[in-house]
């Protein structure tokens, strides 16, 4: 199949930027993942703790692969909702729906529009976040962009706020031009590394997981420590701190871009803010699936929402939540929620004196 025909068919799927490369080991990343993992900065994620030889090798994932295939996807850039007391802040990407599901579906349609095409069947292996592949180096070596010193893929003209999707697939691509990685670099700027309040980006191009807010909001699993606590400041879900300050998102920003899909849209998930009270008022699984289904906040579940909840409110004073406090402390069935919320109640009355 030639590149210029690929291009076509993906627009057609709503997958318009794309990027191809060929499923070689890639050694360099490979040493990199290593010394990340071994000065622990994976924490306590056992996806990102596994062996880098699989996770820097495509054809571990599928033998029979001639090529892999990089998509970005933007998600919303236009202005942040001003944040008042009794909200707390969700990143830019858990604005809309699950991208996992989004982009998945309009990977699958890529694949039956080729394989027409084609008149023939096509191995494939479809990431959306979710393969053992180092999908950041992939794109970069293929020219998608470059890597950031806030370990974010990069864009020239685009920035940083979109999601990656990858097809690796038994598919030889013709006419691909010479990649030599992603063009661009962050020069001697290092806006992000002032900005993160935790001190998470240790290096250049290296990112603590232990220490960064949105590890702490969405993967790390129950207590929190009294430092983590303060740490999550207004942010309930996600972070986007080392994203807004960082140039090449400027113009974006500035511009206010909406999403590439409406399903990223905040209109069609759960915005940029969350009602505190309302998420500290969910006493079941079944009520917290009713609220958050089909979007990215489920990947904290209800104990790590509900957690997250209780320290924003004590973070930014939300005097509006100290009932609903004292409810998931003395009720909630989860010690951790209860914890959390009792460390809330005594931080917001000892605040106000009350």
């Amino acid at each position: 199949m030639d590149l210029t025909t690929l291009r076509l068919l993906s627009s057609e799927c709503g997958l318009r930027v794309l990027s191809v490369g060929k499923p070689t080991l890639l050694v360099e990343p490979s040493r990199r993942l290593a010394d990340w993992q071994e000065q622990g900065f994976a924490a306590d994620m056992a996806y990102m703790r596994r062996d880098p030889a699989l996770l820097a090798n495509p054809l571990a994932l599928l033998p029979e692969a001639k090529s892999i295939i990089s998509f970005a996807l933007a998600y919303s850039r236009r202005a942040l909702p001003a944040l008042t007391p009794g909200y707390g802040r969700v990143a830019r990407y858990a604005w809309g729906r699950d991208y996992h599901k989004v982009l998945r579906k309009r990977l699958e349609r890529l694949v039956c529009r080729v394989e027409q095409h084609l008149q023939a069947p096509v191995l494939r292996r479809l990431g959306v976040d979710a393969l053992p592949l180092l999908e950041r180096a992939v794109a970069e070596g293929s020219g998608l962009g470059f890597v950031g010193k806030n370990s974010m893929l990069i864009r020239q003209g685009e920035g940083s706020f979109f999601f990656l999707a990858e097809i690796l697939w038994d598919v030889v691509i013709e006419d691909v031009p010479t990649a030599g990685g992603g063009a661009g670099g962050c020069g001697s700027c290092s806006r992000c590394r002032t900005a993160c309040p935790t001190g998470a980006l240790v290096e250049e191009y290296r990112l603590d997981a232990r220490r960064c807010i949105s590890y702490l909001s969405i993967e790390k699993r129950g207590s929190l420590e009294e430092w983590e606590r303060e740490a999550l400041g207004e942010w309930i879900f996600g972070c986007d701190l080392c994203q807004e300050v960082c140039p090449f998102n400027h113009r974006a920003l500035k511009e206010e871009r909406p999403a590439e899909v409406p399903e990223f849209e905040a209109e069609n998930g759960c915005g940029g803010l969350l009602f505190l009270p309302g998420v500290l008022g969910l006493r079941s699984a079944e009520a917290f699936l009713e609220r958050f289904a089909g979007t990215p906040l489920m990947r904290a579940g209800r104990e790590g929402l509900l957690r997250n909840a209780a320290v924003t409110a004590a973070n930014t004073k939300s005097l509006v939540c100290i009932d609903v406090l004292d409810e998931a402390a003395g009720s909630d069935a989860s010690a951790v929620v209860r914890e959390h919320a009792d460390w809330a109640l005594r931080k917001l009355r000892l605040s106000e004196n009350l």
